[in-house]
Protein backbone atom coordinates (compact mmCIF):
# COMPACT_ATOMS: atom_id res chain seq x y z
CA UNK A 1 0.00 0.00 0.00
CA UNK A 2 2.85 2.39 0.81
CA UNK A 3 4.31 1.90 -2.67
CA UNK A 4 1.19 3.12 -4.46
CA UNK A 5 1.31 6.71 -5.77
CA UNK A 6 -0.96 9.01 -3.81
CA UNK A 7 -2.85 10.07 -6.94
CA UNK A 8 -3.62 6.44 -7.83
CA UNK A 9 -4.78 5.66 -4.30
CA UNK A 10 -7.08 8.68 -4.30
CA UNK A 11 -8.53 7.65 -7.68
CA UNK A 12 -9.20 4.10 -6.48
CA UNK A 13 -11.07 5.40 -3.45
CA UNK A 14 -13.03 7.84 -5.62
CA UNK A 15 -14.20 4.91 -7.76
CA UNK A 16 -15.12 3.02 -4.59
CA UNK A 17 -17.32 5.94 -3.62
CA UNK A 18 -19.02 5.81 -7.02
CA UNK A 19 -19.69 2.09 -6.62
CA UNK A 20 -21.27 2.64 -3.19
CA UNK A 21 -23.45 5.61 -4.17
CA UNK A 22 -26.61 3.74 -3.16
CA UNK A 23 -25.27 2.65 0.24
CA UNK A 24 -23.18 5.24 2.03
CA UNK A 25 -22.66 3.04 5.09
CA UNK A 26 -20.76 0.51 2.96
CA UNK A 27 -17.89 2.95 2.49
CA UNK A 28 -17.58 4.04 6.14
CA UNK A 29 -15.58 0.99 7.41
CA UNK A 30 -12.80 1.76 4.91
CA UNK A 31 -11.87 4.76 7.06
CA UNK A 32 -10.46 2.32 9.62
CA UNK A 33 -7.95 0.78 7.19
CA UNK A 34 -5.32 3.46 7.64
CA UNK A 35 -4.83 7.18 8.13
CA UNK A 36 -4.54 7.76 4.37
CA UNK A 37 -7.91 6.11 3.73
CA UNK A 38 -9.46 8.16 6.49
CA UNK A 39 -8.11 11.42 5.06
CA UNK A 40 -9.23 10.55 1.53
CA UNK A 41 -12.77 9.46 2.44
CA UNK A 42 -13.67 12.17 4.95
CA UNK A 43 -14.59 14.79 2.29
CA UNK A 44 -17.08 12.32 0.77
CA UNK A 45 -18.55 10.82 3.93
CA UNK A 46 -19.06 14.10 5.77
CA UNK A 47 -20.22 16.07 2.74
CA UNK A 48 -23.84 15.67 3.84
CA UNK A 49 -25.42 15.74 7.29
CA UNK A 50 -28.65 13.73 7.32
CA UNK A 51 -31.30 14.19 9.98
CA UNK A 52 -34.34 11.93 10.28
CA UNK A 53 -36.78 10.99 13.03
CA UNK A 54 -34.53 8.62 15.00
CA UNK A 55 -31.67 11.13 15.14
CA UNK A 56 -33.99 13.97 16.09
CA UNK A 57 -35.37 11.73 18.82
CA UNK A 58 -31.87 11.22 20.23
CA UNK A 59 -31.50 15.00 20.46
CA UNK A 60 -34.66 15.52 22.50
CA UNK A 61 -34.26 16.96 26.00
CA UNK A 62 -36.13 14.06 27.62
CA UNK A 63 -34.03 11.40 25.88
CA UNK A 64 -31.62 9.31 27.96
CA UNK A 65 -28.50 11.38 28.54
CA UNK A 66 -26.04 8.55 27.86
CA UNK A 67 -27.55 7.87 24.41
CA UNK A 68 -28.10 11.45 23.27
CA UNK A 69 -26.44 12.66 20.09
CA UNK A 70 -22.99 14.17 20.61
CA UNK A 71 -22.45 17.39 18.66
CA UNK A 72 -18.77 17.52 19.59
CA UNK A 73 -17.79 15.50 16.52
CA UNK A 74 -19.61 18.01 14.34
CA UNK A 75 -16.99 20.61 15.22
CA UNK A 76 -14.30 18.34 13.74
CA UNK A 77 -15.82 17.69 10.31
CA UNK A 78 -18.21 20.65 10.00
CA UNK A 79 -15.91 22.43 7.54
CA UNK A 80 -16.26 19.46 5.16
CA UNK A 81 -20.06 19.57 5.15
CA UNK A 82 -21.75 21.16 2.13
CA UNK A 83 -25.28 19.73 2.28
CA UNK A 84 -28.08 19.14 4.77
CA UNK A 85 -30.76 16.49 4.25
CA UNK A 86 -33.80 16.78 6.54
CA UNK A 87 -35.92 13.64 6.12
CA UNK A 88 -39.17 14.32 7.99
CA UNK A 89 -41.52 12.16 5.92
CA UNK A 90 -42.38 9.77 8.74
CA UNK A 91 -43.39 12.52 11.21
CA UNK A 92 -47.15 12.37 11.85
CA UNK A 93 -49.72 15.05 12.64
CA UNK A 94 -52.12 14.80 15.65
CA UNK A 95 -55.12 15.52 13.43
CA UNK A 96 -54.03 12.75 11.07
CA UNK A 97 -54.01 10.28 13.99
CA UNK A 98 -57.47 11.44 15.10
CA UNK A 99 -58.79 11.07 11.56
CA UNK A 100 -57.21 7.61 11.31
CA UNK A 101 -58.86 6.43 14.53
CA UNK A 102 -62.27 7.77 13.49
CA UNK A 103 -62.15 6.14 10.06
CA UNK A 104 -61.04 2.67 11.16
CA UNK A 105 -62.69 2.47 14.59
CA UNK A 106 -65.32 0.00 13.43
CA UNK A 107 -62.98 -2.56 11.86
CA UNK A 108 -60.27 -2.91 14.52
CA UNK A 109 -61.58 -6.37 15.44
CA UNK A 110 -61.26 -7.55 11.84
CA UNK A 111 -57.85 -5.97 11.27
CA UNK A 112 -55.75 -5.97 14.48
CA UNK A 113 -52.87 -4.23 12.67
CA UNK A 114 -54.96 -1.05 12.70
CA UNK A 115 -54.63 -0.71 16.48
CA UNK A 116 -50.87 -1.29 16.32
CA UNK A 117 -50.54 1.23 13.51
CA UNK A 118 -52.42 3.84 15.53
CA UNK A 119 -49.96 3.40 18.39
CA UNK A 120 -47.05 3.64 15.95
CA UNK A 121 -48.49 6.90 14.59
CA UNK A 122 -48.47 8.35 18.09
CA UNK A 123 -44.78 7.50 18.51
CA UNK A 124 -44.01 9.41 15.30
CA UNK A 125 -45.96 12.46 16.43
CA UNK A 126 -44.14 15.54 17.74
CA UNK A 127 -44.66 16.08 21.45
CA UNK A 128 -43.40 15.27 24.93
CA UNK A 129 -42.83 11.59 24.11
CA UNK A 130 -40.56 12.30 21.12
CA UNK A 131 -39.25 15.75 20.21
CA UNK A 132 -40.93 19.12 19.97
CA UNK A 133 -40.38 22.37 18.09
CA UNK A 134 -37.79 23.54 20.61
CA UNK A 135 -35.73 20.36 20.17
CA UNK A 136 -35.95 20.60 16.40
CA UNK A 137 -34.78 24.22 16.39
CA UNK A 138 -31.91 23.44 18.77
CA UNK A 139 -30.60 20.63 16.53
CA UNK A 140 -30.75 22.76 13.38
CA UNK A 141 -29.05 25.71 15.01
CA UNK A 142 -26.24 23.50 16.33
CA UNK A 143 -25.64 21.93 12.92
CA UNK A 144 -25.75 25.22 11.04
CA UNK A 145 -23.41 26.85 13.54
CA UNK A 146 -20.57 24.42 12.77
CA UNK A 147 -21.12 24.02 9.01
CA UNK A 148 -20.15 27.36 7.43
CA UNK A 149 -19.72 25.85 3.95
CA UNK A 150 -23.20 24.35 3.78
CA UNK A 151 -24.89 25.63 0.62
CA UNK A 152 -27.29 22.81 -0.31
CA UNK A 153 -30.44 21.84 1.58
CA UNK A 154 -33.06 19.19 0.96
CA UNK A 155 -36.20 19.09 3.11
CA UNK A 156 -38.57 16.10 2.95
CA UNK A 157 -41.69 17.39 4.67
CA UNK A 158 -44.15 14.94 6.30
CA UNK A 159 -46.02 12.84 3.75
CA UNK A 160 -49.55 12.86 5.11
CA UNK A 161 -51.46 9.67 4.33
CA UNK A 162 -54.83 10.36 5.97
CA UNK A 163 -56.60 13.40 7.29
CA UNK A 164 -56.83 16.83 5.78
CA UNK A 165 -54.40 19.65 6.51
CA UNK A 166 -51.14 19.07 8.38
CA UNK A 167 -50.08 21.86 10.71
CA UNK A 168 -46.96 19.88 11.60
CA UNK A 169 -45.58 20.29 8.07
CA UNK A 170 -46.10 24.06 8.28
CA UNK A 171 -44.36 24.20 11.66
CA UNK A 172 -41.34 22.17 10.52
CA UNK A 173 -40.85 24.07 7.27
CA UNK A 174 -41.27 27.48 8.91
CA UNK A 175 -38.75 26.53 11.61
CA UNK A 176 -36.28 25.29 9.00
CA UNK A 177 -36.54 28.56 7.07
CA UNK A 178 -36.06 30.53 10.28
CA UNK A 179 -32.86 28.67 11.18
CA UNK A 180 -31.46 29.03 7.66
CA UNK A 181 -32.29 32.73 7.55
CA UNK A 182 -30.49 33.39 10.85
CA UNK A 183 -27.12 32.06 9.68
CA UNK A 184 -24.37 34.63 10.00
CA UNK A 185 -23.25 36.51 6.89
CA UNK A 186 -19.82 34.87 6.91
CA UNK A 187 -21.41 31.50 6.16
CA UNK A 188 -22.17 30.30 2.65
CA UNK A 189 -25.57 31.29 1.33
CA UNK A 190 -28.02 28.55 0.30
CA UNK A 191 -27.56 27.98 -3.43
CA UNK A 192 -29.44 24.68 -3.90
CA UNK A 193 -32.83 24.11 -2.29
CA UNK A 194 -35.00 21.00 -2.66
CA UNK A 195 -38.41 20.89 -0.94
CA UNK A 196 -40.50 17.72 -1.17
CA UNK A 197 -44.22 17.40 -0.32
CA UNK A 198 -44.80 21.14 0.08
CA UNK A 199 -48.55 21.54 0.50
CA UNK A 200 -50.53 24.54 -0.65
CA UNK A 201 -51.79 24.93 2.92
CA UNK A 202 -48.27 25.14 4.33
CA UNK A 203 -47.13 27.70 1.76
CA UNK A 204 -50.21 29.89 2.26
CA UNK A 205 -49.80 29.82 6.05
CA UNK A 206 -46.11 30.74 5.82
CA UNK A 207 -46.72 33.58 3.38
CA UNK A 208 -49.52 34.95 5.57
CA UNK A 209 -47.17 35.20 8.56
CA UNK A 210 -44.88 38.27 8.20
CA UNK A 211 -41.98 36.73 10.14
CA UNK A 212 -42.11 33.42 8.27
CA UNK A 213 -42.42 35.27 4.96
CA UNK A 214 -39.35 37.40 5.71
CA UNK A 215 -37.34 34.27 6.53
CA UNK A 216 -38.48 32.55 3.34
CA UNK A 217 -37.57 35.55 1.18
CA UNK A 218 -34.09 35.73 2.71
CA UNK A 219 -33.45 32.02 2.09
CA UNK A 220 -34.82 32.04 -1.47
CA UNK A 221 -32.95 35.21 -2.48
CA UNK A 222 -29.62 33.39 -2.92
CA UNK A 223 -30.92 30.16 -4.47
CA UNK A 224 -29.51 29.19 -7.88
CA UNK A 225 -31.05 25.72 -8.20
CA UNK A 226 -34.59 25.14 -6.98
CA UNK A 227 -36.62 21.94 -6.97
CA UNK A 228 -40.11 21.84 -5.40
CA UNK A 229 -42.67 19.04 -5.32
CA UNK A 230 -46.11 20.33 -4.43
CA UNK A 231 -49.25 18.69 -3.05
CA UNK A 232 -52.74 20.15 -3.03
CA UNK A 233 -55.01 20.11 0.02
CA UNK A 234 -57.14 23.19 -0.60
CA UNK A 235 -60.49 22.97 -2.41
CA UNK A 236 -61.60 26.59 -2.51
CA UNK A 237 -60.80 28.35 -5.83
CA UNK A 238 -59.73 31.44 -3.88
CA UNK A 239 -57.25 29.41 -1.84
CA UNK A 240 -55.98 27.73 -5.00
CA UNK A 241 -55.40 31.13 -6.60
CA UNK A 242 -53.63 32.31 -3.44
CA UNK A 243 -51.36 29.26 -3.53
CA UNK A 244 -50.45 29.89 -7.17
CA UNK A 245 -49.70 33.54 -6.50
CA UNK A 246 -47.54 32.77 -3.44
CA UNK A 247 -45.70 29.97 -5.25
CA UNK A 248 -44.55 32.21 -8.10
CA UNK A 249 -43.93 35.07 -5.68
CA UNK A 250 -41.42 32.92 -3.77
CA UNK A 251 -39.81 31.52 -6.92
CA UNK A 252 -39.27 35.04 -8.22
CA UNK A 253 -37.39 35.95 -5.05
CA UNK A 254 -34.57 33.73 -6.32
CA UNK A 255 -33.43 36.45 -8.70
CA UNK A 256 -30.31 34.59 -9.87
CA UNK A 257 -32.16 31.28 -10.39
CA UNK A 258 -30.53 29.18 -13.15
CA UNK A 259 -32.50 25.91 -12.91
CA UNK A 260 -36.06 25.21 -11.78
CA UNK A 261 -37.88 21.90 -11.32
CA UNK A 262 -41.58 21.81 -10.39
CA UNK A 263 -43.13 18.44 -9.56
CA UNK A 264 -46.90 18.26 -9.20
CA UNK A 265 -49.47 15.96 -7.73
CA UNK A 266 -51.08 14.02 -10.60
CA UNK A 267 -50.56 10.29 -11.08
CA UNK A 268 -49.47 8.45 -14.20
CA UNK A 269 -52.35 7.23 -16.37
CA UNK A 270 -52.42 4.48 -18.97
CA UNK A 271 -54.40 6.56 -21.47
CA UNK A 272 -53.44 9.72 -23.30
CA UNK A 273 -56.57 11.67 -22.42
CA UNK A 274 -58.91 11.37 -19.49
CA UNK A 275 -62.28 12.98 -19.05
CA UNK A 276 -63.76 14.89 -16.14
CA UNK A 277 -67.48 14.17 -16.17
CA UNK A 278 -68.20 13.91 -12.44
CA UNK A 279 -70.33 17.03 -12.27
CA UNK A 280 -67.63 19.31 -10.89
CA UNK A 281 -68.07 22.94 -11.88
CA UNK A 282 -65.85 24.15 -14.72
CA UNK A 283 -64.53 27.07 -12.66
CA UNK A 284 -63.35 24.75 -9.87
CA UNK A 285 -61.82 22.25 -12.31
CA UNK A 286 -60.02 25.08 -14.09
CA UNK A 287 -58.44 26.52 -10.93
CA UNK A 288 -56.98 23.16 -9.91
CA UNK A 289 -54.35 23.40 -12.62
CA UNK A 290 -50.97 25.00 -12.01
CA UNK A 291 -51.58 28.70 -12.39
CA UNK A 292 -49.06 31.33 -13.42
CA UNK A 293 -48.95 34.98 -12.46
CA UNK A 294 -46.79 37.47 -14.31
CA UNK A 295 -44.44 39.70 -12.37
CA UNK A 296 -41.64 42.20 -12.73
CA UNK A 297 -38.84 39.62 -12.46
CA UNK A 298 -36.41 39.66 -15.36
CA UNK A 299 -35.68 35.89 -15.29
CA UNK A 300 -32.38 36.67 -17.01
CA UNK A 301 -30.56 33.64 -15.55
CA UNK A 302 -33.16 30.85 -15.74
CA UNK A 303 -31.73 28.53 -18.40
CA UNK A 304 -33.04 25.08 -17.40
CA UNK A 305 -36.67 24.21 -16.63
CA UNK A 306 -38.31 20.89 -15.77
CA UNK A 307 -42.05 20.38 -15.28
CA UNK A 308 -43.29 17.03 -14.01
CA UNK A 309 -46.72 15.61 -13.16
CA UNK A 310 -48.53 18.95 -13.36
CA UNK A 311 -51.72 20.24 -14.96
CA UNK A 312 -51.45 23.30 -17.17
CA UNK A 313 -53.98 25.28 -19.14
CA UNK A 314 -52.56 25.95 -22.63
CA UNK A 315 -52.71 29.72 -22.21
CA UNK A 316 -50.95 29.67 -18.82
CA UNK A 317 -48.24 27.31 -20.06
CA UNK A 318 -47.46 29.59 -23.00
CA UNK A 319 -47.63 32.67 -20.77
CA UNK A 320 -45.02 31.14 -18.47
CA UNK A 321 -42.70 30.13 -21.31
CA UNK A 322 -43.19 33.54 -22.89
CA UNK A 323 -41.96 35.29 -19.76
CA UNK A 324 -38.72 33.25 -19.56
CA UNK A 325 -38.18 32.80 -23.32
CA UNK A 326 -35.14 35.07 -23.66
CA UNK A 327 -32.97 33.05 -21.27
CA UNK A 328 -34.49 29.55 -21.45
CA UNK A 329 -32.25 27.02 -23.20
CA UNK A 330 -33.36 23.62 -21.85
CA UNK A 331 -36.96 22.46 -21.35
CA UNK A 332 -37.97 19.04 -19.98
CA UNK A 333 -41.62 17.94 -19.77
CA UNK A 334 -42.60 14.80 -17.81
CA UNK A 335 -46.22 13.64 -17.74
CA UNK A 336 -47.56 17.16 -18.15
CA UNK A 337 -51.34 17.27 -18.57
CA UNK A 338 -52.81 19.92 -20.84
CA UNK A 339 -56.19 20.92 -19.43
CA UNK A 340 -58.62 21.28 -22.31
CA UNK A 341 -62.35 21.46 -22.90
CA UNK A 342 -64.81 21.32 -25.76
CA UNK A 343 -65.32 24.52 -27.76
CA UNK A 344 -68.73 25.52 -29.17
CA UNK A 345 -67.57 24.32 -32.61
CA UNK A 346 -66.91 20.84 -31.12
CA UNK A 347 -63.14 21.32 -31.31
CA UNK A 348 -60.58 21.00 -28.51
CA UNK A 349 -59.45 24.19 -26.77
CA UNK A 350 -55.79 23.15 -26.92
CA UNK A 351 -53.48 20.54 -28.45
CA UNK A 352 -49.84 19.71 -27.85
CA UNK A 353 -48.99 19.07 -31.51
CA UNK A 354 -51.92 20.09 -33.68
CA UNK A 355 -53.39 18.43 -36.75
CA UNK A 356 -51.89 18.02 -40.19
CA UNK A 357 -53.64 19.63 -43.12
CA UNK A 358 -56.23 21.34 -40.94
CA UNK A 359 -56.54 25.03 -40.18
CA UNK A 360 -56.37 25.79 -36.50
CA UNK A 361 -59.93 26.33 -35.19
CA UNK A 362 -60.80 29.69 -33.70
CA UNK A 363 -60.21 29.70 -29.96
CA UNK A 364 -57.91 26.68 -29.98
CA UNK A 365 -54.24 26.77 -28.95
CA UNK A 366 -51.66 24.50 -30.58
CA UNK A 367 -48.74 24.54 -28.18
CA UNK A 368 -45.99 23.27 -30.53
CA UNK A 369 -46.86 25.87 -33.16
CA UNK A 370 -46.94 28.67 -30.59
CA UNK A 371 -43.57 27.67 -29.16
CA UNK A 372 -41.93 27.46 -32.57
CA UNK A 373 -43.24 30.89 -33.56
CA UNK A 374 -42.47 32.50 -30.19
CA UNK A 375 -40.06 35.35 -30.86
CA UNK A 376 -36.99 35.25 -28.63
CA UNK A 377 -37.32 31.57 -27.65
CA UNK A 378 -34.11 29.74 -28.53
CA UNK A 379 -34.25 26.23 -27.07
CA UNK A 380 -31.08 24.19 -27.37
CA UNK A 381 -32.60 21.09 -25.77
CA UNK A 382 -36.27 20.04 -25.67
CA UNK A 383 -37.29 16.64 -24.32
CA UNK A 384 -40.73 15.27 -23.43
CA UNK A 385 -42.09 12.13 -21.81
CA UNK A 386 -45.76 11.25 -21.41
CA UNK A 387 -47.49 14.38 -22.71
CA UNK A 388 -51.20 13.93 -22.04
CA UNK A 389 -54.59 15.63 -21.84
CA UNK A 390 -57.05 16.26 -19.03
CA UNK A 391 -60.41 17.00 -20.65
CA UNK A 392 -63.42 18.64 -19.04
CA UNK A 393 -66.62 17.26 -20.51
CA UNK A 394 -69.61 17.23 -18.14
CA UNK A 395 -72.06 16.35 -20.91
CA UNK A 396 -70.20 13.99 -23.27
CA UNK A 397 -71.47 13.90 -26.83
CA UNK A 398 -71.96 10.75 -28.94
CA UNK A 399 -68.84 11.67 -30.92
CA UNK A 400 -65.76 12.78 -29.03
CA UNK A 401 -63.73 15.75 -30.28
CA UNK A 402 -60.76 14.65 -32.30
CA UNK A 403 -57.32 14.85 -30.73
CA UNK A 404 -53.99 14.84 -32.56
CA UNK A 405 -52.85 11.28 -31.81
CA UNK A 406 -52.88 10.00 -35.40
CA UNK A 407 -49.51 9.90 -37.14
CA UNK A 408 -49.01 8.18 -40.54
CA UNK A 409 -45.36 7.49 -39.67
CA UNK A 410 -46.31 5.96 -36.31
CA UNK A 411 -43.85 8.14 -34.43
CA UNK A 412 -44.16 8.38 -30.63
CA UNK A 413 -46.38 11.25 -29.61
CA UNK A 414 -43.61 12.88 -27.56
CA UNK A 415 -41.27 12.77 -30.56
CA UNK A 416 -43.90 14.44 -32.73
CA UNK A 417 -44.16 17.30 -30.23
CA UNK A 418 -40.39 17.77 -30.07
CA UNK A 419 -40.11 17.60 -33.88
CA UNK A 420 -42.95 20.09 -34.35
CA UNK A 421 -41.22 22.63 -32.08
CA UNK A 422 -37.61 22.12 -33.19
CA UNK A 423 -37.94 21.03 -36.83
CA UNK A 424 -41.15 22.75 -37.84
CA UNK A 425 -44.78 21.96 -38.67
CA UNK A 426 -45.68 18.32 -39.25
CA UNK A 427 -46.82 19.04 -42.79
CA UNK A 428 -43.18 19.06 -43.92
CA UNK A 429 -43.16 15.29 -43.51
CA UNK A 430 -46.26 14.91 -45.65
CA UNK A 431 -45.27 17.25 -48.49
CA UNK A 432 -42.05 15.45 -49.36
CA UNK A 433 -43.99 13.21 -51.71
CA UNK A 434 -46.98 13.49 -54.05
CA UNK A 435 -49.34 10.54 -54.14
CA UNK A 436 -53.06 11.19 -54.43
CA UNK A 437 -53.96 7.63 -53.44
CA UNK A 438 -52.04 7.88 -50.16
CA UNK A 439 -53.47 11.34 -49.46
CA UNK A 440 -57.01 10.06 -49.91
CA UNK A 441 -56.35 6.95 -47.84
CA UNK A 442 -54.83 9.05 -45.07
CA UNK A 443 -57.79 11.43 -45.06
CA UNK A 444 -60.24 8.55 -44.82
CA UNK A 445 -58.41 7.23 -41.76
CA UNK A 446 -58.24 10.54 -39.88
CA UNK A 447 -60.63 9.38 -37.15
CA UNK A 448 -59.44 5.84 -36.42
CA UNK A 449 -57.82 6.70 -33.09
CA UNK A 450 -59.80 6.99 -29.89
CA UNK A 451 -58.00 8.09 -26.73
CA UNK A 452 -54.69 7.23 -28.28
CA UNK A 453 -55.61 3.65 -29.21
CA UNK A 454 -56.13 2.18 -32.68
CA UNK A 455 -59.42 0.42 -33.31
CA UNK A 456 -58.87 -3.23 -34.26
CA UNK A 457 -60.79 -3.07 -37.52
CA UNK A 458 -58.41 -0.46 -38.95
CA UNK A 459 -55.08 -1.81 -37.70
CA UNK A 460 -54.21 -3.81 -40.81
CA UNK A 461 -55.04 -1.04 -43.27
CA UNK A 462 -53.32 1.58 -41.12
CA UNK A 463 -50.22 -0.62 -40.79
CA UNK A 464 -50.02 -1.04 -44.58
CA UNK A 465 -50.40 2.72 -45.04
CA UNK A 466 -47.65 3.35 -42.48
CA UNK A 467 -45.23 1.01 -44.29
CA UNK A 468 -45.98 2.69 -47.63
CA UNK A 469 -45.31 6.15 -46.20
CA UNK A 470 -42.06 5.07 -44.57
CA UNK A 471 -40.79 3.67 -47.85
CA UNK A 472 -41.68 6.83 -49.76
CA UNK A 473 -40.12 9.16 -47.16
CA UNK A 474 -37.10 6.95 -46.50
CA UNK A 475 -38.04 7.40 -42.83
CA UNK A 476 -35.44 6.43 -40.20
CA UNK A 477 -36.58 6.15 -36.55
CA UNK A 478 -34.93 8.60 -34.15
CA UNK A 479 -32.97 7.47 -31.12
CA UNK A 480 -35.10 7.67 -28.01
CA UNK A 481 -32.66 9.94 -26.18
CA UNK A 482 -33.14 12.56 -28.92
CA UNK A 483 -36.73 13.30 -27.84
CA UNK A 484 -37.51 11.38 -24.63
CA UNK A 485 -36.81 13.31 -21.42
CA UNK A 486 -36.53 10.29 -19.15
CA UNK A 487 -33.98 8.55 -21.39
CA UNK A 488 -31.99 11.74 -21.94
CA UNK A 489 -31.73 12.57 -18.24
CA UNK A 490 -30.21 9.22 -17.39
CA UNK A 491 -26.95 10.53 -18.79
CA UNK A 492 -27.40 14.29 -18.32
CA UNK A 493 -29.65 16.01 -15.81
CA UNK A 494 -29.38 19.75 -15.17
CA UNK A 495 -32.63 20.26 -13.25
CA UNK A 496 -33.77 17.50 -10.89
CA UNK A 497 -30.67 15.45 -10.04
CA UNK A 498 -30.55 17.22 -6.66
CA UNK A 499 -33.68 15.30 -5.65
CA UNK A 500 -31.75 12.05 -5.86
CA UNK A 501 -28.29 13.24 -4.88
CA UNK A 502 -28.07 16.52 -2.99
CA UNK A 503 -24.28 16.37 -2.53
CA UNK A 504 -23.26 14.80 -5.85
CA UNK A 505 -21.76 11.73 -4.13
CA UNK A 506 -24.39 9.54 -2.46
CA UNK A 507 -28.07 9.11 -3.27
CA UNK A 508 -30.58 10.54 -0.81
CA UNK A 509 -32.41 7.49 0.44
CA UNK A 510 -33.38 6.09 3.80
CA UNK A 511 -34.48 2.49 3.38
CA UNK A 512 -35.78 2.22 6.94
CA UNK A 513 -38.09 5.19 6.52
CA UNK A 514 -39.27 3.97 3.12
CA UNK A 515 -40.05 0.51 4.50
CA UNK A 516 -41.97 2.10 7.37
CA UNK A 517 -44.04 4.25 5.02
CA UNK A 518 -44.77 1.29 2.73
CA UNK A 519 -45.97 -0.70 5.74
CA UNK A 520 -48.24 2.15 6.83
CA UNK A 521 -49.71 2.53 3.35
CA UNK A 522 -50.25 -1.23 2.98
CA UNK A 523 -52.18 -1.49 6.27
CA UNK A 524 -54.21 1.63 5.45
CA UNK A 525 -55.08 0.16 2.04
CA UNK A 526 -56.30 -3.08 3.61
CA UNK A 527 -58.36 -1.04 6.04
CA UNK A 528 -59.92 0.99 3.23
CA UNK A 529 -60.77 -2.22 1.35
CA UNK A 530 -62.54 -3.60 4.44
CA UNK A 531 -64.43 -0.32 4.82
CA UNK A 532 -65.53 -0.53 1.18
CA UNK A 533 -66.80 -4.06 1.77
CA UNK A 534 -68.74 -2.91 4.85
CA UNK A 535 -70.31 -0.02 2.94
CA UNK A 536 -71.27 -2.31 0.04
CA UNK A 537 -72.78 -4.88 2.44
CA UNK A 538 -74.78 -2.20 4.29
CA UNK A 539 -76.15 -0.81 1.02
CA UNK A 540 -77.07 -4.29 -0.19
CA UNK A 541 -78.95 -5.02 3.04
CA UNK A 542 -80.72 -1.67 2.80
CA UNK A 543 -81.85 -2.31 -0.78
CA UNK A 544 -83.17 -5.77 0.20
CA UNK A 545 -85.31 -4.25 2.94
Amino acid sequence: MDSLPTELLWQILAWEVQICRYEKNAIVPLRLVCHAFDSALKPYIFKTVQLEFSRLLRCARNYRQENRMDFGRLKEFGLLTEALHLDLMVVRDPEEIESFDNIFHGIINRLPEIAKLSEKFKRYCMGTTSFDERDFRFVLEEILQWTPNMCRVRVNLPLQILGWKSRTATLLFATTLECLAKRIDEHQAIQTLVVDHLTDTALINICNNPMDLANAIKVFSSVLHLCISIKTEEISPNRQDAFGWYLWFMIRKARALTSLCLVGWNTKQEIRSRRYDSGVRFEIWNTRSLSFFSGDTNWEFLRNLELKSVYFRPSKFLEFIGEIKNCLRELYLFEVYLRVHRLPNNEISGLWVGKVGVNKPEGSVWVAEELRNMEGLNLKILRATGLEYDRFDVNPQPTDPEFDFLDPLNRPYDQRFVDAVILGPEKIFLTLYKDDNIDKDLSSRSEIITNGRLENKDCTVYSNLKVTLKKKLNFTPRERKDYDAETYQRSRNTTSHFKRCIDGCFFNQNERVLRELRSIVAIADRGMNLLSEEIYRARSEGSDD
